[in-house]
C-alpha cells in the first residue's frame, strides 16, 4: 500500500458505507484516517487491495487487536470487502490467503476474525473455528473465529 495512498479515499468508502456509518459518531474521514496505518507493504498492520486494472475491487486487512477484550488475541482478519459488482468471483477467498501467507512469513500464527453469520460463512469454509459469540460495539452480535496459519503449507 506505501505506492499507492490514492487508494485509501476508495477503501475508506467502503468501509465507512459497509460498517462504520452504523458506529455513532465515526465520520468517512475517521475511517480514512485509521487506514493511514497500513501505508506500508513488509510489515504489520497490513492492508492488501486487489486492483483489476488500475481500478480497486477488492481489499482486506491484517492488524493488531481488533477487539481489546483480550489482549492475548494480536493478530485479527478484518476489513473483508469486495465491491457489489465484483462478487461471487471468489475475490475474497484470493486475497484472505494471500494475507495469511504474507502473515505467516512475517511470523503470525494464530489469526482471529469477527463476523456476523454465526455460522462462520465464508470464513468456515476457509479454515476458521468457532470460538465465542460477543455484542459489536454497533449493538450486532458477532461470532469470534481463529486459524492457526503457522502449519500451513507454502507453495
Amino acid at each position: 500500500m506505501s505506492d499507492r495512498p490514492d487508494l485509501l479515499p476508495v477503501i475508506a468508502a467502503w468501509y465507512f458505507q459497509e460498517w462504520g456509518s452504523h458506529v455513532a459518531g465515526l465520520t468517512l474521514l475517521d475511517e480514512q484516517q485509521r487506514l493511514e496505518i497500513f501505508l506500508q507493504d513488509d510489515e504489520l498492520p497490513l492492508l492488501l487491495v486487489a486492483l483489476e486494472g488500475e481500478v480497486p475491487v477488492a481489499a482486506a486487512q491484517l492488524k493488531f487487536h481488533e477487539r481489546t477484550e483480550r489482549p492475548e488475541r494480536l493478530h485479527w482478519l478484518g476489513g473483508v470487502y469486495v465491491h457489489p459488482d465484483h462478487r461471487g468471483r471468489g475475490l475474497a477467498e484470493t486475497v484472505i490467503a494471500e494475507l495469511l501467507a504474507r502473515g505467516r512469513a512475517l511470523g503470525v500464527r494464530d489469526i482471529y476474525l469477527q463476523t456476523e453469520a454465526d455460522d462462520g460463512g465464508l470464513y468456515r469454509r476457509l479454515g476458521w473455528a468457532p470460538l465465542e459469540s460477543l455484542q459489536h460495539a454497533a449493538g450486532m452480535p458477532v461470532r469470534i473465529m481463529v486459524r492457526s496459519v503457522a502449519a500451513d503449507r507454502i507453495d
